[in-house]
């Protein structure tokens, strides 16, 4: 029996549907409306959105900016305070060494001394609601910003208080971001100060044209009377001067002057600041007005000057610090230099005096009997970046802020820049360990000739290639050929540049130099190296592989002795790792302990650990030894302003044991610190393989780490090291690497490696060359140095060759 709830559809099949489906059509006006509305409320709140985040993003920059620092003492301004020096003493106290004074033209005088007229004439003609707004004049400000945005700058939209701000940071670029910088600090300023302080800074800082600094100055100037005996017509020429010194100076240009004053003395009386009869005698005044200007009666028989001439650690402490004042407060370095000079700071120097004055009196007394005009400059360096002591050059010093070819001379480091990066990064990254085998062969594509092909390079300064050698032996005899390798093997220049750049404080290098093969292999720089960031640079190896940014001073104090840039909790960058840092000082200990292809041996010092390296550019226009003891990292750079070569190679490493023995004198002995995870061991001088882990001793000991040492190679081809001195690297004619079309011999007496003038930077010496010495050359790309004329102080500013 069919379920009765099925359904038999042939029931209903004559059945129709009493609705049609209706189909609904779109108006196409209707249509778009609706699409249009939609992209509009897309766009609205993509805006929305967009200008919610700018202006989060403007307020936390606003808010940024608001956090600054003014950078503005106006109470110390006014004292027109001397600041200070503070040495350590013997006893580890800090005493006052030197004053910082200024020499300007500049006479502060007090507020209750300028007159009333002086005080509303500037007023008048420069901000006439100043004693209304708080800082900014907003509807000027609204002005100011239009005509920036237009791209022209409106002097007339800022406030005195903006003016002065202006005046003492000195921060005259012209952007919306300066203008914002000024009204944050403008908002600041009034409210750590009174309208009269801010008006009296203001009349005692401002350029009132000719060198004058502020009213009293300008007074003397002009009318030979100070300010508090000057009239009305006299304050408004002086008032009228401070907004375009060059057009407005009664000096050259009396009759502007006249113009301008006659402007103010009019806006004076229209704003009831003067009376009628006050009006009429000062424009009858202004009719006749003359000027004194300057006297023959006006000597310098007054300046402090009792012979003293401050040291060239001064010279670099002073620049340190301006930088350094002026990155912290945002302002020029004119500006801080005012600050040091007139604020009653008190910067806590870092400078040894012992040392500071041994390593001037040595830098004096180097032997010039072959080079007459022989220049040095030299920084001792502890390793946490102090700068213990300095020199920019052999002469006696004659004149403060002298020409410093320490920190201002762009210098080529030569071979000496072989332990900075290629070796070190290799080792770090397992590439190489201590008695790795190493090829000593040029690299196919080394370098573009003059005629736009690649060809090999570098060259040797001793003649053709030696084939495979040790790493502790291709430093010694401070092979190009090995260097190029690890570059290629470290991944190139980039990979270099990299790394001292972003790790190692290398600040004056060229972006060619990130390309050029033979730049921070073998030291033919486009760019160069500055002597003190040399020694910042070899400091890693008696830190644990750290790099400290150098300083010379602790610390700066304002006038009430608040801390403002403190150095001695300066956090370093890991350039190596600690393990890597040891190897390469225990590769330049063998370096200096074994030496006989370089002058290195000359560094030695009895009963003290000395590493170092050398380094010659070409044709020995530049020498250089950077070396250290557990003490301290000392680089010495010599040579020449104008460059040529040097007779004797030797006075940078004869100077390195004269000074850093001077140095070590009375201190107590020690040695430098390893990780305890240094592997020591005996290797084969033949295949670099580990022969001996126990009773380590001789010439072939090697320092490894667990995961970076070679096998153990047993005792075949070993021999005693007694016989170690016989055992070298000599040329070998039969060499696959030799080439029979280039010839040259070292000189032990010099030392060193030297390059081609064909090759990139790379080293090498003529026969007749007397010191060998790592050069690199001035024809090549990045050899060779191009110096600062002497007639600016000298130094050497690399750069390539045409």
């Amino acid at each position: 029996m069919r379920n009765k709830r099925e359904t038999d559809i042939s029931q209903y099949k004559d059945i129709q549907p009493e609705i049609n489906p209706t189909v609904t059509k779109v108006n196409p006006v209707k249509r778009f409306f609706k699409a249009l509305g939609k992209l509009i409320f897309t766009v609205f709140s993509v805006c929305v959105v967009a200008g919610l985040i700018a202006m989060i993003s403007l307020g936390i920059y606003i808010a940024s900016l608001a956090s600054e620092p003014t950078g503005i003492d106006l109470r110390a301004k006014s004292l027109n305070q001397t600041s200070f020096i503070m040495v350590q003493n013997s006893d580890g106290k800090f005493e006052q060494y030197q004053t910082l004074y200024s020499t300007e033209n500049r006479i502060w005088v007090d507020n209750q001394k300028i007159p009333q007229a002086m005080k509303d004439a500037v007023v008048a003609i420069e901000d006439k609601r100043f004693f209304d707004h708080h800082g900014v004049d907003w509807t000027r400000t609204l002005s100011a910003v239009v005509s920036l945005a237009s791209g022209t700058d409106s002097y007339g939209g800022s406030t005195i208080t903006q003016q002065l701000i202006k005046n003492v940071t000195d921060d005259n670029e012209v952007s919306l971001t300066r203008k914002m910088r000024e009204i944050c600090k403008a908002l600041k300023l009034e409210n750590e100060y009174t309208k009269d302080e801010i008006l009296e800074a203001y009349l005692n800082v401002v350029n009132f044209g000719n060198n004058c600094q502020g009213v009293e100055s300008a007074a003397q100037l002009y009318f030979d009377k100070s300010i508090e005996d000057c009239s009305i017509a006299e304050c408004a020429a002086i008032a009228g001067i401070t907004q375009n010194p060059s057009k407005w100076n009664p000096l050259t240009y009396p009759e502007n002057n006249k113009i301008r004053r006659e402007i103010i003395i009019n806006e004076m009386y229209d704003q009831g600041k003067i009376t009628k009869d006050e009006y009429d005698a000062a424009m009858k005044e202004s009719a006749d007005m003359t000027f004194v200007g300057y006297t023959s009666d006006h000597s310098d028989d007054d300046e402090n000057d009792d012979g003293y001439i401050q040291n060239w650690y001064i010279d670099e402490l002073f620049y340190d610090a301006q930088k350094d004042l002026a990155q912290y407060y945002n302002i020029s370095e004119d500006a801080a230099s005012d600050k040091l000079y007139t604020e009653g700071l008190k910067i806590y120097c870092a400078m040894d005096v012992r040392a500071q004055e041994m390593i001037e009196n040595a830098a004096q007394s180097i032997d010039k009997s072959s080079d007459p005009d022989l220049q040095i400059a030299m920084t001792l360096m502890g390793f946490d970046g102090r700068v213990i002591a300095t020199v920019g050059s052999s002469n006696k010093k004659t004149e403060a802020l002298s020409w410093d070819r320490a920190t201002m001379s762009s210098l080529q480091p030569g071979s000496s820049i072989k332990p900075v990066v290629v070796y070190p990064y290799a080792i770090d990254n397992k590439m190489l360990y201590f008695s790795s085998q190493i090829e000593d062969a040029p690299l196919e594509k080394y370098e573009t000739n003059e005629y736009g092909e690649l060809v090999s390079g570098p060259k040797n300064w001793y003649s053709g290639y030696k084939g495979t050698m040790l790493l502790p032996d291709a430093i010694e005899i401070s092979s190009n050929g090995t260097a190029a390798q690890a570059m290629k093997m470290i991944g190139g220049p980039s990979v270099a540049y990299e790394q001292v750049v972003t790790k190692m404080g290398f600040s004056h290098l060229d972006e060619q130099d990130a390309y050029n093969s033979g730049g921070l292999s073998i030291g033919g720089l486009t760019g160069g190296v500055t002597v003190r960031e040399m020694a910042a640079a070899y400091s890693y190896m008696g830190n644990g592989g750290l790099y400290y940014n150098p300083y010379t001073y602790y610390y700066i104090t304002d006038s009430e002795d608040n801390i403002i840039i403190d150095n001695r909790n300066a956090v370093p960058k890991q350039a190596y790792s600690p393990t890597t840092a040891a190897i390469m000082n225990r590769l330049l200990h063998y370096n200096v302990t074994n030496s006989v292809n370089t002058n290195a041996g000359s560094a030695r010092i009895s009963g003290w650990d000395i590493i170092g390296k050398t380094g010659t550019t070409d044709a020995d226009k530049d020498s250089w030894f950077c070396g250290m003891s557990p003490y301290a990292t000392l680089a010495i750079w010599t040579g020449f302003d104008s460059p040529h070569t040097i007779s004797n190679t030797t006075v940078a490493t004869n100077t390195f044991n004269k000074v850093m023995s001077s140095y070590l004198s009375g201190m107590e002995h020690k040695d430098f610190k390893f990780p305890s995870n240094l592997i020591e061991a005996q290797y084969s001088p033949y295949s670099g393989l580990i022969v001996s882990t126990e009773n380590v001793s001789g010439k072939y000991v090697g320092y490894y780490t667990e995961d970076n040492m070679p096998s153990n190679g047993g005792w075949d081809g070993y021999y005693d090291s007694s016989d170690s001195d016989d055992y070298d690297y000599n040329y070998d004619s039969s060499s696959d690497y030799s080439d029979s079309s280039y010839s040259g011999e070292e000189s032990h007496s010099g030392g060193g490696d030297t390059s081609s003038a064909e090759s990139q930077g790379g080293d090498t010496s003529s026969a007749e060359s007397q010191g060998g010495g790592d050069t690199s050359s001035a024809e090549s790309q990045g050899g060779g140095d191009e110096p600062k004329p002497e007639e600016s102080g000298g130094g050497d500013v690399s750069a390539p060759a045409a």
